[in-house]
């Protein structure tokens, strides 16, 4: 301090510039060893650290393939490949949870901080081990299972992008931390939650039970991308506490791992980048078709029943029900297009149950007999009427006809699952029920089912039938349980 109250003193003479800069560089440096220590003592790992020999006895007893674990894993692998099947998010979660899978991908990373070889490529195999053996299991019970309609907990497990990526990242270096702590906490279980490993090798299990690339290479690239990065990161971290090495490394083979991760990083981040470009790209253009849709066809006697992509033909495909859209109308709403960034040139083709609209009038003339028609039969105009009416009708029994339509995939998929789940589960009947809404429109919000059963429900296998209706119908179920002999 007796410098900066010098350099202070000189900087009061007239010119000298050299004395503000000093104090500058001083302050500044005065200021950063604070910040530096202050950020040190809060971010310090080193702290609450647990021994090193206890450290490395938890990642051995982790990376054991014997015993408890081995159990521990056939039970997780049946109770995931349930869950993925029955699209049951609480039972994936609880094979997250038991699975053991983390403790062997930790142990090639505490192998490779410590640089064992012969423990690296102990651990490896015993990971290959279990990849397979997970893999070939769910691909035994989906090839056993009833139900082969792929959930949509086993679609999200198919397209990883970078967000996958910086989860295993942040998943795998919160899951070190917690490790190497002394007293145990409740980081692990979020861990082995956040970078799901039981689910995706189960996924790839169901792609290779149903013979699809698709689920079987996206899921096991999911699973690549969480063991990767769980190990790397525990590679940094046991490097940043200063785990001891089991044999000297020199310099250069230290530099040649440290770039052969770094590569092999880049190599499996780069097609989740393309994913992820992907995945946003369709992501805005289907907010921008929803957009378009409701500004030009919502509250103008039309409606959207469905939309389709022909990303060859850069044309999008409406189909539409209402009155019939004119030409210039059709114009208008391509010209509409253009306002959208990911719909610009894109062309506009609209498909209408329309039956006047899609046959043209001269056709209908030919069609008729004029022998015929002054036989007595009906004219052309009658004809027109005619085709009007059954057009209205059709337009206002639809409705009932697509809800008696979903009634009957709902009721055989519950009879198809429901013996699955539910022993005394026999057969089922039922229909959502029809009201009004505060505008006058037909709404139905209720469903009402008959089951029939071989035996009595307890209250909780009530309770559970009950919450497993409601989810697979999508609205409340009042149901009503009769015993049969």
């Amino acid at each position: 301090m007796n410098n900066g109250v010098i350099m202070l003193n000189r900087a009061k003479a007239p010119g000298d510039i050299s004395a503000f800069y000093c104090i500058r560089v001083i302050w500044g440096d005065w200021t950063m060893e604070i910040l530096k220590n202050i950020i040190g003592n809060i971010f310090d790992l080193q702290k609450d650290r647990a021994p090193l020999s206890e450290i490395a006895e938890r990642i051995y007893s982790g990376g054991t393939l014997k015993g408890t674990n081995m159990c521990i894993l056939i039970l997780a692998i049946f109770i995931a490949s349930i869950g993925l099947n029955m699209n049951s998010t609480a039972v994936i979660i609880g094979a997250m949870l038991i699975s053991p899978l983390m403790g062997v991908i930790m142990s090639i990373g505490y192998g490779m901080a410590t640089y064992d070889s012969s423990y690296v490529k102990e651990s490896f195999w015993k990971l290959v081990f279990q990849v397979i053996l997970s893999v070939l299991t769910s691909a035994l019970y989906f090839s056993l299972s009833p139900i082969d309609t792929a959930s949509s907990e086993l679609l999200a497990r198919t397209e990883p992008t970078i967000w996958d990526v910086l989860i295993a990242v942040f998943g795998g270096l919160a899951g070190i931390i917690g490790s190497t702590r002394s007293e145990k906490s409740n980081v692990i279980p979020g861990v082995a939650i956040a970078t799901a490993l039981m689910p995706p090798l189960c996924t790839a299990g169901y792609g290779l039970a149903h013979h699809s690339l698709k689920f079987f290479f996206g899921a096991l690239y999911l699973f690549f991308i969480n063991s990767f990065f769980i190990c790397l990161t525990t590679f940094l971290v046991l490097k940043l506490i200063k785990v001891p090495a089991k044999a000297y490394v020199s310099e250069q083979a230290f530099k040649k791992q440290r770039w052969g991760l770094t590569a092999l990083g880049i190599l499996i981040v780069l097609p989740s980048m393309y994913m992820a470009y992907h995945s946003v790209n369709a992501n805005l253009e289907q907010v921008q078709i929803q957009t378009f849709i409701e500004k030009n066809f919502h509250g103008n006697d039309l409606q959207v029943v469905s939309y389709n992509i022909n990303e060859p033909e850069q044309r999008l495909e409406l189909t539409i029900i209402g009155r019939t859209v004119t030409a210039d109308e059709k114009d208008t709403f391509e010209e509409g297009l253009s306002a959208y960034s990911r719909l610009a040139g894109f062309k506009l083709h609209i498909i209408q149950n329309d039956f006047l609209g899609s046959v043209q009038a001269e056709d209908l003339q030919n069609i008729l007999d004029p022998r015929w028609r002054k036989m007595g039969g009906i004219s052309y105009d009658e004809l027109q009427d005619e085709v009007k009416k059954y057009k209205e009708h059709s337009l206002t029994y639809a409705p009932a006809y697509k809800r008696l339509t979903e009634d009957k995939n709902i009721i055989a998929n519950i009879n198809k699952k429901a013996p699955i789940l539910f022993p005394q589960f026999k057969t089922i009947e039922g229909a959502a029920i029809p009201s009004e809404d505060d505008k006058g429109q037909v709404v139905y919000s209720k469903f009402f089912a008959l089951a029939y059963l071989t035996g009595e429900l307890n209250e909780e296998e009530q309770k559970r039938f009950q919450q497993w209706l409601d989810s697979e119908v999508g609205m409340p179920v009042k149901v009503m349980l009769q015993v049969v002999e």
